[in-house]
């Protein structure tokens, strides 16, 4: 059986509630990555609310097609004076920082579950 956020009684208002708390967490999150990969460079300006409003600026403009990324190195660049080359490491090692958290966590849930990988080379 499939269930549908309405399943659970949670009406427009819960929806939108839920949304908005998922966006929060993600960029919560995001904040704590970008922290901990400026933190490793040395970079200024490394307060969390500082890093929260990065994160926040690169979440409403890292999806525009083709020039999202960029324009989120020259943030990184120019709100922790940092230079444009190291931005772009900042930038992707907190998306590696990001994936590896995610995959332990994953596969500490599988564990917890009993459940294993099945890996399909020896």
């Amino acid at each position: 059986m499939i269930f549908a956020w309405w399943d659970f009684g949670l009406g427009i208002t819960g929806l939108l509630i839920f949304i908005l708390l998922v966006i929060v967490i993600s960029l919560v999150f995001e904040t704590i990555f970008l922290k901990i990969a400026l933190s490793l460079f040395k970079a200024k300006h490394t307060d969390f609310g500082e890093v929260f409003v990065t994160a926040l600026i690169n979440a409403l403009i890292g999806w525009i097609p083709c020039i999202g990324c960029i324009l989120s190195w020259v943030v990184i660049n120019s709100r922790h004076d940092t230079g444009f080359g190291t931005a772009i490491v900042v930038w992707l090692l907190a998306i590696i920082i990001g994936l590896v958290i995610t995959v332990f966590i994953v596969i500490a849930i599988l564990g917890l579950l009993g459940l294993t990988l099945s890996l399909p080379w020896p």
